[in-house]
């Protein structure tokens, strides 16, 4: 129930979705006061969803502030990485591995890894679909992509069930008593989300530290988002990486 009452929310929040409603309402009523009201809606709903600015206010002030990388001097015992950055309708569907516009949650990740700030991974998250079959399990082929990145297989957990939020929470939870000596937890996720996922994790009894990736917000003098290695085997075989000593 609470996993269908998180999608409606979703669904619910997305202006281009009361753009859509509205609009429809507006084509089949008959009434003309209301088809105007909801016209006039519509728009008023597309012009605020869609101006950067505005959005760029809320983001700075929902977005936590970055901590940078250079800043974790001793390194956590696991990073948890929450799913949503890859694509399980990519093409071509010929075995490659795809990721969305989150994908800085991955490759933050594994810059976290490639430079020893954190020891292990542990992914966290299935396909969360309302209606239908899930397709694929976005950590069990995250956890395949690693592998074939040259990540040992010892330093990577999988949390295959999280269908939302909270139940990342939830089973990462079981996951970490599985494994006592991870003491020392860094939860890794977009900055929009963080707040809610934060609040997850302490609700389920894990008290991680926050590194935020994937901004939406825009800061001055600032020409884009971080680029990131996404291979680690090649700061691994050379160009430095910490983990070489």
């Amino acid at each position: 129930m609470f996993f269908v009452a998180s999608k409606i929310l979703y669904f619910l929040i997305r202006p281009m979705n009361w753009v859509l409603v509205l609009m429809f309402v507006a084509w089949r009523s008959k009434n003309p006061k209301w088809k105007n009201r909801c016209a006039l809606a519509a728009l008023a709903v597309l012009v605020l969803g869609s101006n950067r600015a505005l959005l760029n206010t809320v983001a700075r002030w929902w977005e936590p502030k970055p901590s940078p990388a250079q800043g974790i001097t001793s390194p956590y015992d696991v990073g948890i990485l929450l799913g949503g950055f890859s694509n399980a309708y990519g093409w071509p569907a010929d075995g490659r591995f795809h990721v969305n516009v989150s994908a800085n949650r991955l490759t933050q990740t594994l810059e976290l890894y490639d430079q020893g700030k954190i020891k292990k991974i542990l992914l966290t998250g299935g396909w969360s679909r309302v209606l239908g079959a899930p397709i694929g399990n976005e950590a069990k082929e995250t956890f395949a992509f690693l592998l074939k990145s040259g990540i040992p297989e010892e330093d990577i957990l999988v949390e295959a069930q999280a269908r939302n939020t909270w139940e990342n929470a939830f089973y990462s939870k079981r996951v970490l008593r599985q494994h006592p000596g991870l003491n020392r937890i860094l939860l890794i996720t977009s900055a929009w989300h963080m707040p809610r996922s934060l609040a997850c994790f302490q609700k389920a009894g894990v008290n991680p530290d926050s590194y935020c990736v994937d901004y939406l917000q825009n800061q001055p003098g600032c020409g884009g988002k971080t680029s990131s290695n996404l291979n680690p085997k090649r700061s691994k075989n050379g160009s430095g990486s910490s983990r070489n000593g």
